[in-house]
Protein backbone atom coordinates (compact mmCIF):
# COMPACT_ATOMS: atom_id res chain seq x y z
CA UNK A 1 0.00 0.00 0.00
CA UNK A 2 2.67 2.18 -0.61
CA UNK A 3 1.59 4.13 -3.13
CA UNK A 4 -1.17 5.34 -1.16
CA UNK A 5 0.69 6.44 1.75
CA UNK A 6 0.67 3.21 3.72
CA UNK A 7 3.79 2.24 4.65
CA UNK A 8 5.32 -1.07 6.72
CA UNK A 9 4.94 -0.26 10.35
CA UNK A 10 2.16 1.61 10.21
CA UNK A 11 -0.81 0.64 12.19
CA UNK A 12 -4.47 0.88 10.21
CA UNK A 13 -7.72 1.87 11.33
CA UNK A 14 -10.36 0.16 9.94
CA UNK A 15 -14.38 0.30 10.28
CA UNK A 16 -16.06 -3.19 10.96
CA UNK A 17 -18.51 -3.01 7.38
CA UNK A 18 -19.99 -5.67 5.35
CA UNK A 19 -20.14 -3.69 1.87
CA UNK A 20 -17.87 -0.66 0.51
CA UNK A 21 -18.01 1.79 -2.55
CA UNK A 22 -15.52 1.80 -5.47
CA UNK A 23 -12.28 3.38 -4.82
CA UNK A 24 -12.83 2.26 -0.77
CA UNK A 25 -9.59 0.57 0.53
CA UNK A 26 -10.76 -2.19 2.13
CA UNK A 27 -10.02 -5.06 4.18
CA UNK A 28 -10.94 -7.88 1.80
CA UNK A 29 -11.41 -12.04 2.88
CA UNK A 30 -10.93 -14.77 -0.41
CA UNK A 31 -12.64 -17.69 0.52
CA UNK A 32 -13.05 -17.30 4.18
CA UNK A 33 -9.54 -17.73 4.50
CA UNK A 34 -7.06 -14.77 3.44
CA UNK A 35 -7.36 -11.43 4.88
CA UNK A 36 -6.12 -8.46 2.48
CA UNK A 37 -5.90 -4.77 2.40
CA UNK A 38 -6.84 -3.67 -1.56
CA UNK A 39 -8.83 -0.83 -3.35
CA UNK A 40 -11.79 -2.65 -4.10
CA UNK A 41 -13.73 -1.86 -7.79
CA UNK A 42 -17.08 -4.19 -8.79
CA UNK A 43 -17.45 -5.35 -12.05
CA UNK A 44 -20.77 -6.93 -12.69
CA UNK A 45 -19.95 -10.49 -11.46
CA UNK A 46 -16.66 -9.95 -10.23
CA UNK A 47 -14.53 -7.93 -7.59
CA UNK A 48 -11.23 -6.27 -8.34
CA UNK A 49 -9.02 -6.34 -5.24
CA UNK A 50 -6.49 -3.69 -6.76
CA UNK A 51 -3.20 -3.51 -4.56
CA UNK A 52 -1.89 0.24 -4.19
CA UNK A 53 1.68 -0.80 -5.13
CA UNK A 54 2.15 -0.32 -8.50
CA UNK A 55 5.00 -3.57 -7.81
CA UNK A 56 1.64 -5.96 -7.75
CA UNK A 57 -0.95 -7.05 -9.92
CA UNK A 58 -4.80 -6.98 -9.22
CA UNK A 59 -6.76 -9.86 -8.10
CA UNK A 60 -9.71 -10.47 -10.12
CA UNK A 61 -12.70 -12.97 -8.34
CA UNK A 62 -16.54 -13.92 -8.66
CA UNK A 63 -18.34 -11.85 -5.89
CA UNK A 64 -18.85 -14.43 -3.74
CA UNK A 65 -15.68 -15.49 -3.52
CA UNK A 66 -15.40 -12.22 -1.01
CA UNK A 67 -16.74 -11.17 2.04
CA UNK A 68 -15.67 -7.28 3.39
CA UNK A 69 -14.59 -7.27 6.56
CA UNK A 70 -14.01 -3.43 7.06
CA UNK A 71 -13.28 0.46 5.29
CA UNK A 72 -9.99 1.99 5.90
CA UNK A 73 -10.72 5.18 7.66
CA UNK A 74 -7.21 6.14 9.08
CA UNK A 75 -3.46 5.63 9.81
CA UNK A 76 -1.44 5.83 12.66
CA UNK A 77 2.54 6.13 12.23
CA UNK A 78 4.95 6.05 15.03
CA UNK A 79 8.48 7.32 14.07
CA UNK A 80 11.41 5.92 16.65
Amino acid sequence: MVDAGILDGDTVIIERRDTATDGDIVVALIDNGEATLKRLRHRGERVELIPVNTACQTQVYPAERIQIQGVLVGQLRTYP
